[in-house]
């Protein structure tokens, strides 16, 4: 006689896993609802000599969060020429509080801008529950230092050139001193029709190229369609040949 697949104690014993782990989840204290007072990612201007940052909190509980800084894309031991004003913060429930974030000119580009993330932690509440598992929820945020630079971010992705690369695929080419953060990016060919790997997500650093998968176009590109985020946050769609 066989013994069926829900009695055999390895299927017993991931189940009774399962069962435990929903449990604690459905026992975890809720989370305060965090938001940045309409603001998606933050613009530190060169003029500025602190950015002002307003956390919300939309719960009907208290909220405790931490406030830090990091580089978007530097390796975490080069010293940061940033801080944080107020890095702890209790926030009333309903209500606001503010930070800052302070430079005072010197360590970073002043040719390009710079790339860092603004990490804002919600520190949960001790759980009264010895099954239950508090989870804590991060929120990333970018951070653009942006110093005096010619044009604007909006010049540089109409100047954004798109071309074939010598290795048989494309590439995207920023001349620019501007991050540009790119999202649905996909190819097209000569008659219009989407071919290749849509990327969701793409952000091309000042002074640097980006090659494109091509993989899944069995007709030459033609054109590139994506969207282009501004420093409001929002997506404005886009069209650009490729040349070649």
């Amino acid at each position: 006689m066989t013994t069926s697949p829900l009695f055999h104690p390895v299927a017993r014993r991931l189940m009774a896993w399962a069962a435990l782990i929903l449990a604690m989840i459905a026992c975890s204290p809720v989370q305060a609802d965090i938001t940045f007072d309409g603001f998606t990612r933050f613009i530190f201007e060169g003029s500025q000599k602190q950015l002002p940052v307003i956390i919300v909190n939309q719960s009907d509980e208290p909220a405790l969060v931490q406030v830090k800084l990091d580089w978007g894309n530097k390796a975490p031991t080069e010293a940061l020429p940033m801080a944080v004003t107020k890095p702890l913060l209790l926030i009333p429930a309903n209500g606001k509080a503010s930070t800052g974030v302070l430079y005072q000119g010197l360590g970073l580009p002043d040719d390009r801008e710079s790339f860092l993330l603004l990490k804002v932690l919600q520190v949960p509440k001790k759980a009264t529950d010895s099954n239950a598992m508090a989870l804590a929820l991060q929120h990333n945020l970018k951070l653009f230092y942006r110093p005096t630079l010619p044009g604007s971010p909006e010049d540089a992705v109409d100047q954004l050139r798109w071309s074939a690369s010598a290795a048989g695929g494309y590439e995207a080419h920023n001349a620019s001193p501007y991050y540009l953060t790119l999202t649905e990016v996909a190819l097209r060919d000569r008659s219009g029709a989407a071919c290749g790997q849509v990327i969701d997500h793409l952000m091309i650093a000042p002074f640097s190229h980006y090659a494109l998968p091509a993989n899944g176009c069995d007709k030459p590109a033609a054109q590139v369609a994506y969207a282009f985020i501004s420093d409001a946050g929002l997506p404005h769609p886009r069209q650009s040949d490729l040349t070649f």
